[in-house]
């Protein structure tokens, strides 16, 4: 019974935490694991499933797990009438685990409440009321798979049956192999490009050149590079239609966040762009966002704080690396899901040959060291 309300309760909190909005950035994944509490004389192993649902950076897990404990024969003590264990928990997970960042390394912590089996079970639902916290790390093996690793420690709740006079106190070590999904959009089935050349298609994005090191130039400049690049940055931009969104993505061959997207195609003009959006806002000049022209940097703001960058391209249309628009695209603001975007625009820079420019660069961009990528947009989908 305790575990079935346990399992429910997690169930409630994980669609509680995730808003409406934030519907089409939900991941989650399943974890198969293996756990240890090594706290002489008792030792305790199991393993169990685990199911985590949350959007980038904060989830809620819930987990389960059965397994046996031993005595140290030094202790002189006989197990009890059943050696089979078990716990749950309930956790909060704060960190990086839901935002599908690719391979690599990802730290996260977490707090959460369970239940627990006996040291010395004299029936196999004995059960113990605890808290605990701890902290992880996840190696993922690309989109779907990780390797987990983590340690908890748990403390018990309130002495309330005479089963937690039988609490194992102790570090619990665990490590599992997870399966995730969702946290992003599918890239679409055929990968079309506009350009003078109408035939060509292709279902993986164009592979493009790396700018020659000695035709690259750090924005904020002052030379008439930065307004002729402007210029050329929406052709070369379109040629990345369709190319998928990834979180921290700063390459055609695996996906584009939105700083990372304009940044690219900048690169393209043999300008260094700033990595993310806020940091893109503290550079440069700025102009008004009802003067935009081709090439400026519009900025958006999402929970307080800016958060996403599209280029401008002309006649209210702009081009950018969406989330919700699975990847890169042209959206307009006079249309029902540019409305979300033209509410949401706070600023707008432009790549000038004006010598003010240089001022800018110490004064202001230079200064925002970097903190974090930018998250997903939660604009409502394209129309069908």
């Amino acid at each position: 019974m305790h575990l079935r309300r346990l399992i429910g309760l997690s169930g409630v909190l994980s669609y509680l935490t995730v808003p409406a909005g934030l519907t089409a950035q939900v991941a989650g994944g399943v974890e198969l694991y293996g756990t240890l509490v090594n706290a002489e004389p008792v030792a305790r192993t199991m393993g169990g499933l685990s199911l985590g649902v949350g959007t980038p950076y904060v989830g809620i897990r819930g987990s389960g797990g059965l397994g046996i404990s031993s005595l140290g024969a030094q202790t002189g003590t006989t197990q009890g009438p059943s050696n089979l264990v078990w716990a749950t928990n309930a956790d909060l997970l704060l960190g990086p685990v839901n935002a599908r960042l690719g391979e690599g390394f990802m730290p996260y912590a977490f707090a959460g409440v369970g239940m627990e089996s006996s040291a010395q079970p004299a029936a196999f639902t004995d059960a113990i009321r605890t808290w605990s916290y701890g902290g992880g790390m996840q190696l993922a093996l690309g989109r779907l798979l990780s390797v987990n690793g983590e340690a908890r420690s748990r403390h018990l709740a309130a002495m309330a049956t005479p089963a937690d006079s039988q609490f194992v106190r102790g570090i619990e070590y665990r490590i599992g192999i997870g399966l995730h999904f969702g946290g992003g959009r599918q890239r679409a089935s055929v990968f079309s490009r506009r350009t003078s050349d109408t035939r060509r298609t292709s279902d993986t994005p164009p592979r493009a050149p790396r700018p020659s090191p000695s035709t690259r130039t750090t924005w904020p400049v002052s030379t008439t590079s930065a307004s002729g690049a402007a210029r050329r940055v929406v052709p070369t931009a379109e040629q990345y239609i369709g190319t998928p969104y990834r979180y921290g993505g700063t390459s055609p061959r695996t996906g584009f966040d939105c700083s990372g997207f304009v940044q690219y195609v900048y690169g393209m003009q043999g300008v260094n762009l700033p990595r993310t959006s806020r940091q893109m806002a503290g550079s440069g000049i700025a102009v008004s966002t009802s003067a935009l022209a081709v090439g400026d940097l519009m900025l958006f703001s999402q929970g307080g704080r800016i958060s996403h960058v599209a280029i401008y391209a002309g006649n209210g249309r702009f081009i950018h690396s969406s989330s919700s628009g699975n990847g890169v695209r042209y959206d307009d603001l006079g249309t029902r899901r540019g409305k979300w975007f033209a509410d949401h625009m706070v600023a707008a820079r432009r790549v000038t040959s004006d010598g003010r420019i240089l001022v800018n660069a110490f004064t202001g961009g230079a200064l925002i060291a970097f903190d974090q990528f930018d998250p997903p947009d939660s604009a409502p989908p394209p129309s069908r």
